[in-house]
Order: C-alpha cells, then structure tokens, then sequence
C-alpha cells in the first residue's frame, strides 16, 4: 500500500462559471468573516506538500497563495473532467514522480480536515480511482485519480465526454466514504441560500 506524501498532490478546482452565484469566483466568497478557500486550503495544507490550483480566470488573489495555477487545457468550460485533465498534464511535465492526483472542489467549505491522510490509505496498485461518498451519495468531483489515466481522459474529453460518472465506468472503483448525521461533509455551495445554510451549519457543528 502506498503512504507516501510525495507520490500524491492536491488539486483544488476553482475554474467554473458560477453563474448560479453571479459570475466570477465563488470560492472566495466569505461567510463567518471567512472565505469558502481558506477553509479548503486550511483544512488540506497540513496534509500534503504539494497543492495546486485549477481556475481559469487570471483573479489577482489567487496569487497570494503561491500556488502553482493550471488553467483548462481545452477551451469552452468543459466542466470537472477539464479540470482534472489540466491537474493531470501539469503533474506530469512539472512533477512527474507524482502518480495520483487528489481533487477537492473550490465550494466545499466543511471538507474533512482528514481526507486528504484517509485517501492516502486507500491508494492501491490494483485501483487508479478513488471516488467519496457521504451518507451512501457519490460526490465524483472529490477524487484520487492516478496519472497513467491522462492519455484516456484526454480522448475521452475529445470525443465528447463530459460527466466523470461516464468516465469512470471504465475503471474499477473504490471509495472513501464518509456519514456525518448533522451535516454533509461534502456540502458545496451554488447559490445564496447555500451560503446562508452554510453560516448555520458551522454555527451549530463545528
């Protein structure tokens, strides 16, 4: 079983439209005088050495955090699989001895402090793709993906496919699951009532 901090890197995925928010970049927004990235970044820093970011709008706060920033290798927001791709390609052109690429979606504020060291022990020989579940949901865009996928991914987004549930059932699966009853660890936030559930769950759970 591979526990190996230099053979993993995490890819926080801030490079959507939001236009359920309004455009622009919802993981900045802040509730609790906080914002949705910094709890993410909080929350996972501690737990690998190398982090990168995927987002496709040149916002000068990102460069605060002196993080390598991939954008989008193909061109019209083809969604989460676009994403992993690019995290994909930087991995191996810059950092090639890094094999899995873990992925956490900019607009979940409540991501397990752990996950990051739980997906290390499920890393397999035997498994390229690990996906989460939260009280028995699949939530595909929080992943372990390794990297002799890439080829793959990238035909498969040229021929068209577009949902990462299509793309892996091609693969044998594993999953890291998680059951909180207060809340949904995985909880992310698309619209304004989002938000405001969001203030209420960490006022009452943690």
């Amino acid at each position: 079983m591979v526990n190996q901090n230099n053979n993993l890197a995490v890819l926080i995925m801030i490079g959507g439209q939001s236009s359920r928010m309004g455009g622009g970049i919802k993981s900045f927004i802040k509730f609790n005088n906080r914002s949705i990235f910094d709890r993410i970044f909080d929350n996972i820093n501690h737990q690998t050495n190398q982090i990168i970011i995927n987002c496709n709008d040149q916002h000068e706060k990102i460069k605060e955090y002196n993080l390598p920033i991939v954008n989008d290798l193909k061109v019209g927001f083809l969604g989460p699989l676009a994403g992993i791709h690019a995290g994909m390609h930087w991995l191996i052109n810059n950092k090639p001895e890094i094999k899995w690429l873990i992925t956490i979606p900019g607009d979940t504020p409540f991501i397990p402090k752990n996950i990051i060291s739980k997906f290390k022990e499920k890393l397999s020989p035997k498994i390229k793709i690990i996906l989460t579940k939260s009280n028995d949901n699949i939530h595909p865009i929080i992943g372990a993906w390794h990297t002799s996928l890439f080829n793959d991914l990238e035909d498969n987004l040229n021929k068209g496919t577009r949902k990462i549930l299509k793309w892996t059932e091609n693969y044998p699966l594993d999953y890291l699951k998680y059951s909180i009853n207060d809340y949904d660890p995985f909880f992310n936030i698309n619209t304004k009532e989002d938000v405001i559930n969001a203030e209420q769950i960490e006022r009452d759970f943690l």
